[in-house]
């Protein structure tokens, strides 16, 4: 039986940290979680919310190995407007997700910084569900949702999760390269 669901806000967490040049490790997010809570792999169901652009190779790659990590991924093309602009937002897949596990989970840890949740963080909570709320830090996570959460983790304390910077690809070149 399922007792916790774990609800990842991709997006949210992807632009957080890759703005920061720092890259996030889901398998240890998820091997994490999965002890702190003393819960094995049955007992616990992951959710990851993404959209992406069909064109976007590495968005499609992060898309499948969460797949092979074994969350259930939940994902949606990106609208692109005439204008330029693009929609890229999975909150309300997100939010019926929850509202649809309701009634067969105790808990629910939300991975996300978003102050768009802290609405749905009252909800669960008024029917009785513990909510964690594990977020980047560094100010990115909502005092709002931090505040509704029975439980608040920063992601960036929890070893292994959140890693060192990418290794910075060398700028292209029209020719050789300048010695040093």
């Amino acid at each position: 039986m399922v007792k916790l669901a774990v609800l990842v806000d991709v997006q949210n967490l992807q632009e957080t940290f890759e703005r920061q040049g720092y890259e996030v490790r889901y398998d240890a997010l998820k091997e994490f979680i999965k002890r702190q809570h003393g819960l094995d792999e049955g007992q616990v169901k992951f959710l990851a919310f993404i959209p992406y652009r069909r064109d976007d190779e590495r968005r499609i790659r992060l898309l499948d190995a969460l797949s092979f990590m074994g969350f259930r991924v939940v994902g949606k093309p990106v609208r692109e407007h005439a204008d330029g602009g693009m929609k890229a937002n999975m909150d309300t897949e997100l939010v019926l997700e929850a509202v649809n596990l309701m009634p067969s989970v105790d808990g629910f840890v939300l991975v996300t910084g978003d102050s768009d949740f802290v609405a749905l963080v009252d909800h669960l909570s008024r029917h009785g569900k513990r909510i964690t709320v594990l977020g980047p830090g560094r100010g990115s996570t909502s005092v709002e949702l931090i505040r509704a959460a029975d439980h608040f983790q920063n992601l960036d304390e929890i070893p292994g999760v959140v890693l060192a910077r990418f290794a910075q690809e060398p700028a292209p070149t029209n020719g050789p390269r300048p010695e040093l």
